[in-house]
């Protein structure tokens, strides 16, 4: 259930505690639940309701035509809320007279008892008739209890958790009714008819029942002087052209949606037990589809997402054209595609409807106006639907080989007939904040899949763990569309969920999220401020430098430490001269010094060499200078070189070393940036440094290195050389010398021939680089690694 908060409560209804509200949306939705079973016993253009038809007799015309009765019948809304403007219980009054409905709808089994043969179409069509005269009659009074009991900020999200769950109850009765009906033979179909329906009965009446548990506040008396109010919503123009639009829809869609089931059933043979699964499918897909659209639409407004889904539904009939008898593979996929985007346009409608009537007494003349008009031109669709059955019979078209039927023609009819309403649509206003363009391009940027799959485990989901997991997968997905729900998980109950929300948002580079991170940076009772602080830098906006430089005084260390990787990720010269003149402020911080290093150094300033090797010794934690040692290896240049060697077994790693050595000693003594002299003492040298390393010597090692390193600096040739070439050769040597004369080293085995061979193989790269391109073609080619 929504948790609904004081300020989302409807503005209309003060007198609805939160208690009534959560009660009404409970009551709403159970009822919605057991209708469902109702509506696929009896609902119009069902198999059910199809095959029963034809099963007395009736023919694809006339169930064209009782779907156009349907639609012309809902033209008595606009003079229910006259009829029943006196009747001060409406709450019994639409309980009561819905329960009728269910009777008459459900009577369908006594037709063949009472009448004669060629009276029974006629009477099962007063039956319906009389019926939907009483859904019709109470639906406006219903619609605006629903409208005026869900909180206006959920509405969307409301008709989908409703839609949601009368569709899933609609799809494991479907699936029952479809398997039952299959079972029984010709003969017995009267039977299983009967039964169905009486169950149906059962169900719908219970609906009812349940719906009398939601609270329902008396609504102000509609004036009866007021004649014109019937047509007072016409006057409105956005509210003509909303209606328009949506009817003319209406009436293409009614073309050939009461056709499909005949199709199915007597054209391409599929039977009652596949038509069944098939709209399990059909159902599966709009549940996805209703709970991603919902938010959507909750979040844009109505408009941009009918538009963005109306285009390619206006295609589907090409895809129920293009199946034949025992071919019929397509069928499943245009019902998939269907309720993928037929569910957001049913979750568009509700919102925009919703916005477009006033509130008060005048709503139930805007719902009814709207409900009739629709109606109205909808019962035009089934109409021509009907007639171009009678007229088109006979027709037969083909195209490259490929026969088109009479009811194929028909489809395709209705796909062009929807063309105008797509046009009307761009003339309809309503809350929306983004056009369809923009739209779109949020739902492309990014992994719209995987938003959707891990938006619906972070709604879904009730421990904290797997919602933490989700909203850092959100903020993966790259997706726009995740960063509102992202920073509403701020406010999360659990921890995790914050610190991972605020992760999260690091990683949807938005201007929204900067805006939100830096108030929780700033809030000194947040306890997200260090996560809040990374997300910044990772955003990297130039808003966040200042928060991020201010957190650098914070009590907290966590937060100075957050606030320094935050910095080094948004990077430029200013961000790292003011980084090293606070590594200055910071050597006796030993939460801060090993961190600042690391930053520094993966920006590639040489400056922290010096330093870090003078306090290296004041760690007492292996780990903590071993990182050191690593962020060293990165400012000269080395990368990851040192981190890689370290992580690898002893075996490997010893191996390892002794080819960057060999390497190494191969390059060196070819360079002619060397003397000739020096190059036949460093091969004699590194001579002796492999073998030290081959018995473990690790003494021996570093006074070897030591040796090439005073070697290297006296023999190097810098004619011609640019200064920075010649100084990074020599802070490699600093360096090298530094970490043999500090003491630090001595509790660090591995280190200490690491960090030789890391050096040293720095040390021929750089030299290797200023050697001359003549030089370089007149020496023989370096030895290639040896593999691994």
């Amino acid at each position: 259930m929504f948790a609904v908060t004081d300020d989302l409560r409807p503005a209309v209804e003060p007198a609805l505690t939160r208690g009534d509200v959560h009660r009404g949306l409970r009551s709403f939705i159970t009822s919605s639940g057991l209708w469902g079973v109702w509506g696929q016993t009896v609902g119009i253009g069902t198999a059910v309701f199809t095959g029963y038809a034809l099963h007395l007799g009736a023919d694809e015309s006339y169930i064209a035509l009782v779907t156009s009765v349907a639609y012309l019948l809902a033209t008595v809304q606009l003079l229910s809320p006259l009829v029943v403007q006196r009747i001060r219980r409406r709450k019994r009054f639409i309980i009561g007279t819905g329960l009728v409905e269910i009777l008459f709808r459900t009577a369908l089994p006594v037709v063949p008892l009472l009448f004669a043969k060629s009276l029974q179409l006629k009477a099962l069509l007063a039956l319906v008739a009389l019926g939907l005269l009483c859904g019709y009659a109470i639906s406006p009074f219903y619609n605006t209890w629903v409208a005026n009991t869900v909180p206006e900020k959920i509405r969307a999200r409301f008709t989908s958790r409703q839609t949601i769950v009368s569709t899933l109850v609609a799809m494991a009765a479907g699936i029952f009714v479809g398997t039952y009906i299959d079972s029984h033979s010709d003969t017995g179909k009267d039977d299983a008819f009967t039964i169905v329906f009486a169950v149906g009965a059962v169900f719908g009446w219970l609906g009812y029942l349940a719906l009398g548990r939601a609270p329902h506040v008396s609504d102000p008396e509609l004036q009866p002087e007021r004649s014109g109010s019937l047509l007072e919503p016409f006057r409105d123009g956005n509210f003509r052209r909303a209606v328009m639009f949506y009817g003319i829809w209406t009436f293409a869609l009614g073309i050939g949606s009461p056709l499909y089931s005949v199709y199915m059933l007597t054209h391409l043979g599929i039977s009652y037990t596949e038509i069944s699964i098939f709209n399990a499918m059909f159902m599966v897909a709009s549940i996805a589809g209703y709970r991603f659209w919902a938010i959507l639409v909750d979040r844009y407004g109505s408009k941009p997402v009918l538009q963005i889904l109306m285009l390619p539904t206006t295609f589907i009939p090409v895809i129920w054209v293009l199946n034949e008898p025992g071919a019929y593979y397509l069928v499943p996929v245009a019902l998939v595609i269907s309720g993928i985007l037929f569910s957001g346009i049913l979750v568009s409608v509700t919102p925009l409807l919703s916005g477009l009537a006033p509130k008060g007494e005048r709503r139930p003349f805007y719902l009814a106006s709207w409900s009739a008009t629709v109606n109205l031109l909808g019962a035009l669709g089934p109409l021509t639907g009907s007639y171009l059955v009678l007229h088109l019979e006979d027709v037969t078209l083909v195209i490259h080989g490929f026969e088109l039927g009479s009811l194929q023609l028909i489809f395709l009819l209705s796909a062009v007939a929807r063309v105008p309403a797509l046009l009307l649509l761009g003339f309809v206003s309503d809350r929306s904040t983004i056009s369809s363009r923009h739209l779109l391009n949020h739902l492309f940027r990014g992994n719209l899949l995987s938003y959707t799959f891990n938006n619906t485990v972070f709604s879904l989901a009730g421990r904290e763990d797997r919602r933490a997991r989700a909203a850092l997968a959100l903020g993966r997905s790259g997706s726009p569309l995740a960063i509102e729900q992202l920073i509403h998980a701020l406010a999360d109950a659990s921890p995790m969920v914050r610190r991972s929300a605020a992760r999260a948002l690091g990683e949807t580079a938005s201007e929204q999220a900067t805006d939100t991170l830096i108030r929780e940076l700033v809030n000194g009772e947040s306890d997200i401020r260090a996560e809040a602080a990374e997300a910044l830098g990772r955003l990297g906006h130039s808003g966040s430098i200042d928060p991020l430089i201010n957190a650098l005084d914070d009590h907290d260390p966590r937060v100075r430490i957050s606030a320094i990787q935050g910095l080094r990720e948004i990077g430029g010269p200013e961000v790292q001269e003011l980084l090293f003149w606070y590594l200055g402020e910071s050597y006796e911080d030993s939460a801060l010094f090993p961190t600042l290093v690391d930053v520094l150094s993966l920006m590639g300033d040489y400056r922290i060499v010096k330093p870090t090797l003078q306090r290296l010794g004041n760690f007492r934690s292996a780990a903590v200078r071993l990182q050191l040692l690593n962020s060293i290896c990165h400012s000269l240049g080395a990368q990851s070189e040192f981190y890689r060697l370290l992580s690898l077994e002893e075996d490997r790693r010893g191996s390892t070393i002794d080819r960057t050595l060999r390497r190494t000693s191969s390059v060196l003594t070819r360079r002619a940036a060397l003397d000739v002299e020096v190059r036949e003492e460093l091969r004699d040298t590194f001579t002796r440094l492999i073998r030290a390393h081959d018995s473990a010597n690790l003494e021996w090692m570093e006074e070897s290195s030591r040796q090439i390193a005073g070697l290297i600096r006296d023999g190097l040739s810098t004619a011609g050389r640019q200064p920075y070439e010649v100084l990074s050769i020599y802070l490699v040597i600093l360096a090298l010398e530094g970490f043999i004369n500090s003491e630090a080293r001595l509790d660090l085995p591995e280190a200490r021939e690491i960090f030789v061979a890391v050096a040293l193989k720095r040390l021929g790269e750089l030299i290797r680089s200023l050697e001359p391109a003549q030089d370089a073609l007149n020496s023989p080619p370096d030895p290639p690694d040896a593999a691994p």
